[in-house]
């Protein structure tokens, strides 16, 4: 599905386009259909498009300088102008904005409904590009926890871990995927509820390579010692293993990691591990379900809800995605992604 947003001061076109558009041909949703630029932009605000259809001529502000805003909130947003104004001028101006189809009144059903089947498929190889870049971090930050792990669990002393853990941190370009590491490393040894300690312990000191160094090398010396209870039984730490892989299977319950994985009483091993973990394995899978969804955020702020949901296990209800993310985090997904957008050294 894909969501459009279309923007033009004459009710007679906007109402002419809602009605000859096959939108369900198309998989097309019409979130908005807005006279101007400033309601089209208070209409993002509560429902981001993935394709802005918009007149140059507006009232107020013109088609194009939308479109620069737009683009500013929605890097991934794919444009198109529809225009009784056929000026080298204005073409060039929307090359230089990004805009990937350039229609001029009056257009044809066809040649409409072609050029949003264009925009949908951009729409696809950004999402594409997108999903292929996070699965790449995901993987190395998998071997790098992978790494961690076979330190932490090494018998090399506090010198030599710190050696190996500088040799390793000289490897890694981007500071943010070490503290990520570390999260994974702390959730996996001590669970979800630990998140915060993992994610805190880093955080002042992600320029800093040399404080990088010795900060990780003190942590894992740290899930050394007391990460030990969520190790006690090997059926826990397979059943946590298996969780960090399959957290997006919905499915995935204590009643399935006891017959499909561990083949064990599923209240015995319930017991076992709020005994060994500190919560109980719902609230430890919401934890990472919850963790890879902030994750999902940072990397692309386009995504909606529904995608999320589904990506981290959830279904495609983002009402329900919504109400576990606030109870996790204390704040919406919405104000979430504008905390994120605040923080500084964002990319534009």
């Amino acid at each position: 599905m894909y969501k459009l947003l279309l923007v033009d001061d004459e009710p007679i076109i906007r109402e002419g386009l809602e009605r000859i558009i096959d939108w369900e041909k198309l998989d097309l949703k019409l979130t908005a259909s807005c006279p101007n630029a400033i309601a089209a932009l208070d209409s993002m605000t509560d429902d981001m498009p993935d394709i802005l259809l918009t007149d140059i001529r507006l009232p107020g502000m013109t088609g194009l300088e939308l479109v620069q805003r737009a683009v500013t909130l929605h890097p991934m947003l794919q444009t198109l102008i529809l225009s009784g104004h056929d000026t080298f001028q204005y073409a060039q101006q929307a090359l230089k904005y990004g805009v990937i189809e350039y229609l001029l009144k009056p257009c044809s059903q066809k040649e409409m409904e072609e050029a949003l089947l264009r925009a949908c498929q951009a729409v696809d190889r950004q999402r594409k590009k997108v999903l292929y870049l996070y699965e790449e971090r995901r993987q190395r930050i998998k071997s790098l926890v992978d790494s961690f792990n076979a330190l932490r669990e090494s018998e090399a002393d506090a010198e030599q871990l710190e050696k190996q853990v500088g040799e390793l941190v000289k490897t890694v370009e981007d500071p943010s995927l070490l503290q990520e590491t570390l999260v994974a490393v702390v959730i996996g040894c001590m669970g979800a509820g630990q998140a915060e300690w993992g994610m805190n312990i880093i955080t002042d000191a992600l320029h800093d390579r040399r404080s990088l160094e010795e900060l990780i090398s003190r942590t894992l010396l740290r899930l050394r010692r007391e990460g030990s209870a969520a190790r006690s039984n090997d059926f826990v730490q397979q059943i946590i293993s298996y969780t960090s892989v399959h957290y997006a299977d919905e499915s995935l319950s204590l009643q399935y990691l006891a017959d499909k994985v561990v083949y064990m009483n599923a209240d015995y091993i319930g017991r076992e591990f709020t005994r060994a973990v500190g919560q109980k394995f719902s609230s430890y899978l919401l934890g990472i379900r919850m963790e890879h969804a902030k994750s999902l955020m940072r990397a692309d702020r386009s995504l909606h809800s529904y995608e999320i949901a589904e990506k981290v296990g959830l279904g495609d209800n983002p009402h329900y995605f919504s109400q576990l993310f606030r109870k996790y985090t204390g704040t919406t997904p919405k104000d979430y992604r504008r905390f994120l957008d605040e923080q500084p050294g964002r990319p534009e």
